[in-house]
């Protein structure tokens, strides 16, 4: 009897698969080599989906969308100008004697029994001298260094009012580019997946207002503490701690960071008092603080608050974690739909379970 040979398993893949496959691909690579692009037109779509509820809010009371999203973005305007009228002054008053005062400052630290010990210990003074001679060495590349630093500088304010005028044309907008998109779809997918886009815009907007109340709260806190240790410039401290700490975890060790060293050129007793301050207050903002607003604001776990946070600082720095928990909390509600009829099934599959078990 002839042997039977072995069966042929012939796996077939289609143009259109390998066609979608390299269209994917495309879209992969274009991501990756785009990618600071990217998260710029992210940043506009955050500020824009935050200030969305507002202005829809005013197009409910009968405003137009482009008018009241001019009126929004000219308010937000106004607000910083007037921030920066209100406090330019003594904040700039008080940054001018800071750099007068500065190497007062650094006599007082070289005069430092601490300090004299760190500057002996790791032979700083030659360190220091050989940094001056090779400083007054390269002086004559200054001049070139000062014109990379204003064209860094130009280029980001550039990038700036790029990024304003993508979130109010975003923002103008908003519920065109919905419909245009939902244009595609079949209408019982418009209906279940249009109130999940519209949930997801509120969450982006009450994670950025959460954002902004825990920075005054920072920014309080370190301004009082420097105020009640008699450091210099308390107000200029309290609004670097406050911008600082609009980058969630990062920003608040860097302002813990400036405090301390602004403490030491008062006191070693000072600088000690505000580094425990800064201790406790980053452990109660980190573990209890922003768990709390984003759990009322976005409906996130502490657990998930803080992952989120982590992983997208590792991944893509000072701008993943500020994204970080919009992107949480609008993956939580998609995932939350997307999942909501086989969650359904498996109760209902519980249920009758349970009524089997249940004796008549």
């Amino acid at each position: 009897m002839a042997p039977v040979p072995p069966a042929r398993v012939e796996i077939v893949i289609g143009v259109r698969t390998l066609l979608t496959l390299l269209a994917f691909g495309l879209l992969v690579v274009l991501a990756i080599l785009s990618l600071g692009t990217l998260l710029s037109i992210f940043l506009a779509a955050v500020l824009a989906f935050g200030l969305d509820p507002i202005v829809g809010a005013m197009v409910r009371r009968g405003w137009g969308r482009g008018k009241a999203a001019l009126v929004v973005f000219a308010g937000l305007f106004a607000s910083v100008v007037a921030l920066v009228i209100v406090t330019a002054g003594p904040v700039w008053d008080q940054i001018v004697e800071f750099v007068h005062m500065l190497p007062t400052y650094w006599e007082n630290m070289q005069e430092a029994d601490w300090f004299q010990s760190i500057v002996n210990s790791a032979g700083a003074d030659d360190t220091i001298s050989n940094a001056l001679k090779d400083l007054a060495a390269g002086l004559p590349e200054a001049a070139s260094t000062l014109l990379g630093a204003a064209g860094g500088i130009f280029g980001s304010v550039l990038s700036l009012v790029t990024l304003t005028f993508l979130s109010l044309f975003l923002l103008m907008e908003r519920p065109t580019v919905t419909s245009w998109l939902f244009g595609f779809a079949r209408p019982e997918t418009e209906q279940r997946w249009h109130p999940v886009v519209e949930e997801s815009i509120r969450g982006i907007s009450s994670s950025l207002l959460g954002n902004i109340a825990i920075s005054i709260v920072a920014g309080t806190i370190a301004g009082l503490s420097a105020w009640a240790l008699g450091l210099p410039f308390p107000l200029v401290l309290a609004l670097i701690a406050g911008l600082l700490d609009l980058i969630p975890q990062v920003g608040a060790t860097v302002a813990a960071v400036i405090l301390v060293a602004v403490a030491l050129t008062v006191g070693t007793t000072e600088a000690i008092i505000m580094l425990v301050i800064q201790l406790i207050y980053q452990q109660v903002e980190n573990y209890i603080v922003y768990p709390i607003v984003y759990k009322r604001a976005v409906e996130l776990s502490a657990f998930t608050t803080i992952v989120a946070v982590l992983i997208a600082s590792s991944l893509l720095g000072i701008i993943g974690a500020i994204l970080a928990v919009p992107f949480a909390a609008v993956i939580k509600i998609v995932v939350r739909e997307a999942t909501a009829p086989r969650r359904a099934r498996m109760e209902a599959l519980r249920a009758a379970e349970l009524r089997e078990e249940v004796p008549v």
